[in-house]
């Protein structure tokens, strides 16, 4: 009875970890980058795990290097100019309050609150 609740579990985390990449894949693909979902949630896994290191070994600098250890991944990885790598890190950011605005508008329809009221 173990081995369902744990493959369920597995999968609605795969699920859920697809599904945060997205900001970051219609980043990509809105900048001409080469990258298909799963590649970039691998990427994305990955370069969490390498941020974080860095930021806790440098603690004083190790948001600035971590950031452009950031930028360098997108730059390698899906094939971007420097500029647009740094433009793929903004964007996936404009893409999350997107989709922030899109959820907040369907729970308010599934709730029963007016998407007007939300306005005002």
């Amino acid at each position: 009875m173990a081995l369902p609740v744990i493959v369920i579990s597995l999968l609605a985390l795969i699920f859920v970890f697809l599904v945060s990449a997205l900001p970051l894949y219609f980043a990509i693909k809105f900048l001409g980058g080469k990258t298909t979902l799963f590649k970039t949630a691998f990427v994305a896994l990955i370069s969490g795990i390498i941020v974080s290191a860095i930021k806790f070994q440098f603690k004083t600098f190790g948001g600035i290097l971590a950031f452009f250890v950031l930028i360098w991944i997108y730059h390698e990885v899906f094939r971007l100019k420097w500029f647009k790598a740094f433009v793929a890190w903004i964007l996936q950011f404009v893409f999350l309050a997107i989709f922030y605005v899109i959820a907040l508008f369907l729970i308010a329809l599934v709730v029963g609150v007016s998407v007007l009221g939300l306005l005002l």
